[in-house]
């Protein structure tokens, strides 16, 4: 597989710049302090609030990228170059990893892995409590915004409907998608005319990818032109982005989400109850 590399390719690839982002969405100091009892040795921690995402307001969602320049400048303190090789893992649902993989290919990097499997793949003796020696980098970023889809776009697509030529699809659980629950938004339901592709769907049990399942899940897209995922707030539809680019086929993240969709009051949501 391109994004998704094993435990091996991590130990015989000593040029690895190696990022550690675990994290919970109900316990913020989660990530940081697993990191400091036990992480792979010269991995680097970076921080999903913190890091990966800028101060919340009243639009942009519950993760909005950050400011390039800070985000660059945290980069070069870990000692990215552009050229750099980077494997990242998180505690393998692939969530905190795909976000920090798009991030990077947002951002203009080419060699970007995904630990298969997380964390739980590493062994005993590939892990330390110790923290790594700092190494300066001169990482550049550039954006590409065609890699993502405006608040403006999305507003006009829940108007008007999906066509061959675009679809946008909801990475959520099914449950949160036809609003029978809601575990952190202020609103129940999906953006209209958005389809459902639950981005765990695509994993098997010890949370490695299935390319199998992973074509069976997006056989019905593989022919649509533009394809636009999101999710509760721009995290785990990069997911479903990293898993439909390992067949081959590139995709669009509305980075705001459904938690930025409904910032607006303007803005309908429909529900299956």
């Amino acid at each position: 597989m391109k994004n998704f590399k094993d435990r091996d390719f991590l130990i015989e690839n000593s040029d690895l710049i190696v990022l550690d982002v675990r994290y919970s969405m109900s316990d913020a100091e989660y990530g940081r302090k697993s990191y400091e009892t036990s992480h792979y040795k010269g991995a680097h921690f970076l921080d999903m609030d913190q890091d990966l995402a800028d101060e919340v307001g009243r639009h942009g969602g519950r993760h909005p990228l950050p400011n390039t320049k800070l985000f660059e400048e945290k980069l070069r303190s870990i000692g990215l170059e552009n050229h750099s090789r980077v494997m990242i893992y998180d505690d393998g649902d692939n969530s905190s990893a795909g976000r920090l993989w798009w991030m990077l290919k947002y951002y203009g990097l080419e060699h970007v892995y995904v630990l298969h499997g997380g964390f739980k793949m590493l062994l005993p003796e590939d892990l330390t409590s110790d923290m790594p020696e700092k190494k300066q980098g001169n990482i550049s970023l550039t954006e590409h915004p065609d890699m993502t889809a405006p608040s403006e776009e999305i507003v006009d697509y829940a108007k008007k409907g999906s066509t061959s030529a675009k679809l946008l699809i909801d990475s959520r659980s099914g449950d949160r998608y036809k609003g029978f629950v809601e575990p952190v938004d202020h609103k129940k339901g999906h953006i209209p005319h958005a389809a459902n592709i639950f981005f765990k769907d695509h994993f098997n049990e010890d949370q490695t990818l299935d390319l199998e399942k992973a074509t069976k899940n997006f056989a019905d897209i593989m022919n649509v032109d533009d394809v636009i995922f999101h999710c509760g707030s721009g995290v785990t539809a990069c997911t479903n982005i990293m898993a439909l680019d390992e067949l081959g086929k590139k995709s669009r993240l509305y980075v705001g989400s459904f938690s930025d969709y409904i910032s607006y009051e303007d803005n309908v949501v429909e529900r299956d109850v």
